[in-house]
């Protein structure tokens, strides 16, 4: 087999300017091309690294701000679980305040109706008792013994009257008989209100059955009282205060 060194160095020849040829006209631009590529695609790559922290920053700050937000609606139900408490309790407090206020009403207006009905009704006992007294006197009538007394105890009240009220009586005043006078009577009570009172007063004579036994000295300011009325009436008083 002969080898043709010329066609080989030909063919190396055309193989080395092919080579020539490609290297200067097809690949530097491909590796041009192919270097823009991959710059461009870097350029892509940081950008969308550059998104992808954005994003992770944007989802951090969704993520403490939904956090904030769920923070702030854990305080506001808390506070208005306390402000509902407070106000519960508020409520219950003035409701029981208002209760035991209403009670403490209903003691003191139970408390004062059974006063006042205690009173009314020791009242009525005591006026009872006091007509009763009366209507026995009067049904009884009275005695000479009795009329002499109750006449000498008018008779004291009146000593026991200060100067100027018995000096009073001296102008003139009206005595008042339970019951009509004789003339032996008229005369001995005239002499002895004459003595007590001192001078010549003037007397005006008059009866009064609702004395029932007894006799009174009257003036426009002035009553001295001796009779079973004027007691009764005291006894009334007395046992009315005792009541109290």
């Amino acid at each position: 087999m002969t080898v043709d060194w010329w066609t080989i160095g030909f063919q190396i020849i055309n193989v080395s300017v092919l080579i020539w040829l490609l290297s200067k006209f097809f690949w530097r631009p491909i590796s041009a091309v192919i270097s823009r590529r991959q710059q461009d695609i870097a350029t892509q790559l940081a950008q969308v690294a550059d998104g992808q922290k954005q994003l992770d920053a944007d989802r951090a700050a969704v993520s403490e701000t939904r956090k904030g937000f769920e923070d702030e609606k854990a305080r506001i139900v808390q506070e208005g679980q306390q402000e509902a408490q407070t106000a519960r309790a508020a409520i219950l407090g003035r409701a029981q305040q208002d209760a035991a206020a209403l009670q403490a009403g209903a003691r003191q207006a139970i408390a004062q109706e059974e006063a006042e009905n205690q009173a009314r009704w020791q009242g009525d006992a005591v006026t009872l008792a006091c007509d009763i007294a009366r209507q026995l006197l009067t049904e009884t009538g009275s005695s000479r013994l009795v009329g002499d007394t109750l006449f000498a105890r008018l008779l004291k009240a009146i000593a026991a009257l200060s100067d100027r009220e018995r000096l009073s009586l001296r102008d003139g005043f009206t005595f008042v008989a339970a019951r009509a006078l004789t003339a032996e009577d008229h005369q001995a009570y005239e002499s002895a209100l004459r003595t007590a009172v001192g001078g010549t007063p003037s007397m005006t004579w008059t009866t009064d059955l609702a004395l029932v036994e007894g006799f009174a000295v009257k003036t426009p300011y002035l009553t001295v009282a001796s009779n079973w009325q004027a007691d009764l009436a005291r006894i009334r008083e007395g046992l009315s205060r005792a009541g109290h």
